[in-house]
């Protein structure tokens, strides 16, 4: 008869009996050890081990000047017991302590003081060349000085300005003279102050543009070279003088001598009129010719010397030119 094999069985009886075993071994050793786990954890801690105190570092002092280079920290001094009272007279408590030099920036000097301002410099004044100026041109206007005439025109304004700056004020006064035959010989703008705010720069404009060769021929002549020097002479001296004005100077523009028998007689007048105070007598010699004319200069030179005043030789400069040289 066959037998029936027998098939091993993971939890069978063996199996449990041992599972049980472990267990109440385990249930044993957890009821021993208990009790002590638990009066292990109710015991104190341990007290910790005491650190050493840290000493406070004291903060760097820094440079006023440089304050990114700290300077380096003054040594701590150890505190001393302190020594017994004794009695001494009250001493001056001391000043602070010093400052500390910089080892890196340059000592600070003082303040420098501000120096006071300069006070406002005076305003210089004006200077000028001449003084207070009464200026009379006696201009001849025949054929031959057609171009002295057309320069005055053109100058005029010129003059003005010039004379504006060489002296502080000035006046001018006119005679146009030609031939003593001519039904005018002489023609006059009276002496007015031009500079300043007035109006008589423009008359005085106004009455040279009107100028014109032989304006005062009329129905008379001119045969003859010498012309009516003496008639504008004596003209100009009667002109009415400003009483402010320091330096008065007639000035003879002509390419001619006067007449022969008024010769010594225009010389006696510059004389005359240049011994009184302020007053002289200058002369423009005019080479309209193209060939200086020795008597004629003589002449002009003459009366320039009676009259105190200058003579001037006309070399192809304009009329204001020769105008100014008349009155230094």
């Amino acid at each position: 008869m066959r037998r029936k094999s027998r098939e091993l069985s993971l939890f069978g009886m063996s199996s449990l009996d041992l599972f049980a075993s472990a267990l109440g071994a385990f249930i044993l050793i957890s009821i021993i050890i208990f009790p002590l786990i638990t009066d292990a954890s109710r015991s104190e801690p341990a007290e910790p081990i005491p650190l050493l105190a840290a000493t406070p570092c004291p903060e760097p002092i820094v440079c006023p000047v440089c304050p990114a280079l700290p300077l380096p920290l003054p040594p701590v001094a150890t505190p001393s017991p302190a020594p017994a009272p004794v009695a001494t007279v009250p001493e001056t408590p001391p000043a602070g302590p010093a400052p500390v030099d910089c080892p890196v920036c340059p000592p600070i000097p003082d303040p420098v003081p501000c120096p006071a301002p300069d006070p406002d410099p005076a305003l210089p004044t004006a200077t000028y060349q001449l003084p207070h100026l009464d200026l009379v041109i006696a201009l001849d206007i025949t054929s031959s000085m057609g171009p002295q005439v057309a320069a005055l025109k053109a100058e005029v304004g010129q003059l003005s300005d010039l004379l504006s700056r060489m002296a502080p004020s000035f006046a001018i006064g006119l005679v146009a003279f030609g031939d003593r035959q001519w039904d005018r010989p002489t023609t006059t703008f009276s002496l007015r102050r031009i500079s300043g705010p007035t109006l008589e720069r423009a008359a005085f404009r106004g009455f040279v543009n009107n100028l014109d060769v032989r304006m005062g021929l009329g129905r008379g002549g001119n045969d003859d070279p010498p012309e009516a020097f003496l008639e504008a002479l004596t003209e100009a001296a009667r002109m009415p003088w400003r009483p402010e004005a320091e330096k008065r100077v007639i000035v003879l523009v002509t390419d001619q001598p006067a007449y022969p028998d008024q010769v010594n007689r225009s010389i006696a007048t510059a004389a005359a009129i240049g011994r009184l105070p302020g007053h002289r007598v200058s002369t423009v010699y005019i080479n309209s010719q193209g060939l200086a004319d020795p008597q004629v200069e003589a002449f002009l030179q003459s009366v320039a010397n009676a009259g105190g005043g200058q003579f001037v030789r006309d070399v192809g400069g304009s009329l204001t030119v020769n105008l100014l040289l008349s009155l230094l």
